[in-house]
């Protein structure tokens, strides 16, 4: 390999703190980290338990554990000042709590629901305000406020955006917001509520993206403190509309592109040039210098025997750190140097999991559980240290080392302490090697003192520790980029009942309690450890969040203002007030304040059913009354609710009543109704994120994101359509459909006795996976023929029906051809999924047909000679076993010992079974750890059943494990694998005797 200048930088490890992380769960096998964070002065590692273990970062001590009851922990980040962290579990649910909790656990946190069913991919704080991504490319911020007591504290939380694709990474930067997707880069401006898109070209992957300030700042310039205090979705917008201060100035972004490349870009979104690393890659990689090796003085800095070509990396997340961009995979790390590329440099370092830096600190975490803390620093800082730490000949046989730069190159003040080495190595070799280097710094001269502006001269200590490491004083306080509410605002809060009871007249006298019932509550919160639910708030754009099928519930009705305080009184309120006297204007004030009410107290259904019925139980009137409630709006100044709130009031009626059947099909009657209805269920949903691009230009419904996505009223949407097409009014659905292209799914449903093949265009267009599993018993080979051309067009995002392409959902990230693969392999037998497959090479991509396909066929052709009924838990059981590497080696050491076509029978080995809730250990594979799964905490878990009933003695036998593994059926049943080889059973012997 050619020779190349040794760029001026170390790594070097530091005394391992895995020991000290680990203490507080050393005797706790089921207990398991599974992410971190880094802050100032702590470390926080999240545990399967749902707890979170906070630890001094110097010295490494452990501190507290915060309990959390709500699962295990998936992300977690601490916020800038150190007082909050925010966290996510499995289920999408993103908590705030405080970092110092004191022992009479009088403490707050608040929690967020606008992730909930997606997986949290990032988090990052910015100020008292925690921004969240998820793997559906929803962004959303919870500012935190305080409120009421010291002790408690308030959190507002809203989806600011809704992107095409995961979220990779998040970085913050004052008022600006940096996201990065599979697909693209945007930069947000909080301050002005708009964000765009950096640069025209798309990526298909995980890439990060950074900001990183240049040090031309002037001295003393204030930060800007941006005040929120109302959080709301961000509008997209060009590069002309994008506005930005003069205070980003200096500050550029980075973000990474495929092939070991990084776009420059100015903090208005401008693409400025392209820094393209793979050929300094191409240098084989420095080593690390270990404790061991500076203890010794033994350092080897280069690496001669490895070697490598230039590099094709993918930097899925990148980091400022100091003078270089970081960025690492699972077994590299990358410092990046924008300025001088040939300075990067780059270190092997396997099993890597994940990492975080803060100044020059780097903290690997490592799968076997391990945290190593490394320092990054400039040749020059490393030299003093080696001198400052009596490590003489190391620090000389550097100096030679690296002679070349140090002639070349200013050198720090600092470096005058190494003028000392020739008093300390006087019969060494070694000065005369460095005798250049000690001349020029012979001529540095330190300052003696500095004079600061108030007249004080300040010495300065060469041999402080705090010139060399920023944790000898790392607690400082720092002021947070964006303020909590206005004291003003807690005070307009704190007089809610005042101002209520002031907008109305004696005869609001209900209205009135229900708020200082409220306030009641409110003042309770401080004397117990509740959870404060986010207030919602929705402008005229806005429309209630989806919810998942399961989840979904009346309490998900949306709620249509958008602030809690009622507007301030007119004149003509105050009239229409007092002067209220017709039947009509009663009813329309008692569903106004109802709507109201429930921003803020659970209102009973049958209370709105009272107030409608006490009017009328004739639709027709009904609908005459969602009318005059909409002209009460306008009349009292609620403009903007003037729709939403007759359309809401309306469907949660219609949702509740007990007559619903009878007054649907009275709608589908009238074709006045059946607008309103249609324009009802549109307006509560259409304009929500998930129903603008879920269909085509020509009706047909575009692929679903997530397919147990519902819409608000879904039942009763259902309920009608299926009303409707028992009406012969089936032209009627259609059209619906094409405006709510949700509802092709329930025409597939009624449609689910016709001919697959009238069908097949519009069902593989939706890939929905719980449709298609319903359609599997109707599929041939003729009818996977067909569908496997039609999924290849789909997949280069061209609608099956106009043959039109579309952009803002990408196929590929839905279901994969992996994915359509499990599905023929469970429909048509192993067998015959790899021939019509084969049929079909040229559609399918190189590599997009991974092992998992090709095994689980195998599996199944091996497996149905004894169980037809075996494949469809055997594939999900294989396909969910790909997940894991232990489980991968038992399967293919299961394929190696099958490869003359024969098993011994039709149970998985014990470790395969318990990765999925498919073959019979779904109470294991819940309560297991899904990072690192192992036999002893499985047969831990499998309390029920300790022994063998073929031989009696208990499963958790050394012996007959290592003599023939433990094996378990598709029922759940486990054996001794040298048992059922003894005996030639095939079959679970226990479900073969019952």
């Amino acid at each position: 390999m050619a020779e190349f200048k040794l760029p001026p930088y170390i790594l070097q490890e530091l005394p391992d703190i895995t020991e000290s992380i680990h203490f507080p769960i050393k005797n706790i096998q089921r207990i398991k980290y599974t992410c971190f964070d880094v802050s100032k002065s702590l470390i926080a590692f999240g545990a399967t338990s749902g707890g979170i273990y906070v630890f001094n970062r110097w010295p490494c001590e452990f501190i507290q554990l915060i309990p959390n009851k709500d699962g295990p922990i998936t992300r977690l980040a601490i916020s800038v000042n150190e007082k909050h962290i925010g966290f996510a579990n499995g289920k999408g649910m993103v908590t705030v709590t405080e970092c110092d909790q004191n022992l009479s656990r009088n403490d707050s946190t608040t929690s967020s629901k606008e992730h909930l069913g997606n997986e949290v991919t990032t988090m990052i704080w910015s100020g008292n305000m925690l921004f969240t991504g998820d793997d559906v490319g929803k962004v959303s911020v919870l500012q935190l406020n305080s409120f009421i007591t010291k002790s408690m504290f308030h959190g507002s939380s809203q989806i600011i955006m809704s992107l095409d694709s995961r979220i990779c990474q998040l970085d913050c930067r004052d008022c600006m917001l940096l996201v990065s997707t599979l697909t693209r880069c945007y930069i947000c401006n909080t301050a002005q509520e708009q964000y765009r898109q950096i640069g025209q070209k798309l990526r298909d992957g995980e890439f990060g993206a950074c900001f990183i300030v240049s040090e031309t700042k002037a001295n003393g310039t204030a930060e800007t403190n941006i005040e929120i205090t109302e959080v709301k979705k961000y509008n997209i917008v060009d590069d002309a509309q994008f506005v930005v201060g003069d205070e980003f100035s200096n500050t550029l972004m980075y973000c990474a592109r495929p092939s070991s490349r990084i776009w420059e870009a100015t903090v208005d979104g401008m693409v400025r040039r392209t820094h393209q690393f793979k050929q300094v890659l191409a240098k084989p990689p420095l080593k690390i210098i270990t404790t061991k090796s500076y203890e010794n003085e033994n350092v080897a800095i280069e690496n001669e025997k490895y070697e490598c070509e230039g590099q094709s990396v993918n930097f899925s997340r990148i980091y400022s750190m100091n003078s270089v961009i970081f960025s690492f995979n699972k077994r590299a790390l990358y410092f990046l140097n924008i300025n001088e590329v040939d300075d990067t440099v780059w270190y092997v370092y396997d099993d890597i999991v994940d990492c975080r830096i803060i100044n020059d600190m780097l903290y690997v975490w490592l799968s076997n559980g391990s945290l190593v803390s490394l320092k990054f620093m400039k040749i020059d800082k490393f030299l003093v240290k080696c001198y400052i730490d009596e490590k003489y000949v190391l620090c000389a046989e550097l100096c030679a080392l690296y002679k070349e730069y140090l002639l070349e190159h200013n050198l720090t003040m600092k470096m005058h302490l190494l003028i000392g080495l020739r008093d300390k190595l006087k019969n060494n070799g070694l000065l005369s090697s460095v005798e250049e280097v000690l001349i020029k710094i012979d001529k540095l001269k330190s300052s003696e003192a500095t004079q600061l502006k108030s007249g004080i001269y300040v010495v300065d200590n060469p041999y402080s520790q705090s010139l060399l490491d920023e944790n000898y004083d790392i607690k400082h306080n720092d002021d947070n980029l964006f303020n909590t509410l206005s004291p003003e605002a807690l005070q307009a809060l704190k007089g809610l009942s005042v101002t209520v009871s002031g907008k109305f007249n004696s005869s609001k006298k209900i209205l009135k309690e229900k708020w200082e019932d409220f306030e009641e509550k409110v003042k309770n919160f401080s004397d117990r450890n509740q959870e404060i639910n986010p207030i919602r708030q929705f402008d005229s754009e806005s429309t209630p969040k989806w919810v998942a099928r399961d989840d979904y519930s009346l309490d998900d009705t949306p709620v249509i203002n958008d602030e809690i305080i009622f507007k301030e009184s007119s004149q003509e309120t105050i009239e229409i007030d007092n002067n209220l006297q017709s039947k009509e204007d009663k009813c329309c004030k008692l569903l106004y304040q109802y709507s109201r009410l429930s921003l803020v107290n659970k209102e009973s259904e049958s209370n709105l059913i009272s107030i409608v019925e006490d009017y009328s139980c004739d639709i027709s009137e009904i609908y005459e009354l969602m009318l005059l409630l909409e002209q009460y709006c306008k009349s009292v100044g609620a403009i903007e609710d003037s729709k939403f709130v007759p359309y809401n009031i309306f469907l949660t009626y219609l949702n509740t009543c007990m007559r619903k059947s009878d007054l649907l099909d009275l709608i589908i009657k009238s074709d006045v109704l059946y607008k309103y209805f249609v324009n009802s269920c549109i307006a509560v949903n259409v304009k929500t994120q998930k129903l603008m691009n879920v269909g085509c230009e020509c009706g047909f419904p575009l692929p679903y994101v997530r397919t147990s996505q519902m819409p608000v009223f879904s039942e009763l949407i259902d309920e009608f359509i299926e009303q409707q097409w028992s009406n012969q009014t089936k032209e009627q659905c259609y059209e619906m459909c094409k405006r709510m292209p949700y509802l092709w799914r329930k025409i597939l449903y009624l449609r689910r006795n016709e001919d697959l093949l009238h069908v097949l265009r519009i069902l593989v267009q939706m890939l929905d996976e719980s449709l298609l599993h319903s359609f599997l018993p109707q599929f041939t080979l003729d009818t996977w023929d067909r569908a496997i051309q039609l999924y290849a067009t789909l997949h280069a995002n061209i609608c099956l029906n106009c043959n039109k392409k579309f952009d803002n959902i990408s196929v590929r990230d839905m279901l994969s051809w992996d994915d359509l693969g499990s599905l023929i392999i469970k429909s048509i037998g192993g067998r015959n999924a790899i021939n019509i497959m084969k049929k079909h090479a040229n559609l399918i991509d190189t590599g997009a047909l991974t092992l998992k396909f090709y095994h689980s066929c195998l599996m199944v052709c091996l497996f149905e000679k004894f169980d037809v009924t075996i494949t469809v838990p055997l594939v999900d059981t294989l396909y969910s076993a790909y997940e894991f590497e232990e489980a991968r080696k038992q399967l293919y050491a299961l394929l190696r010992n099958s490869s003359d076509g024969k098993i011994n029978n039709t149970a998985l080995p014990l470790i395969i079974a318990a990765t999925s809730e498919h073959w019979g250990l779904k109470h294991v594979y819940e309560k297991i750890n899904k990072t690192n799964i192992n036999i002893n905490d499985v047969l831990e878990i499998m309390t029920p059943q300790l022994d063998c009933t073929l031989c009696g003695l208990p499963l958790q036998n050394d012996f007959l494990i290592k003599d023939g593994g433990l094996w378990a059926f598709k029922c759940g049943h486990s054996f001794h694998g040298a048992c059922l080889n003894l005996n030639k059973i095939k079959l679970c012997p226990s479900c073969t005797l019952n």
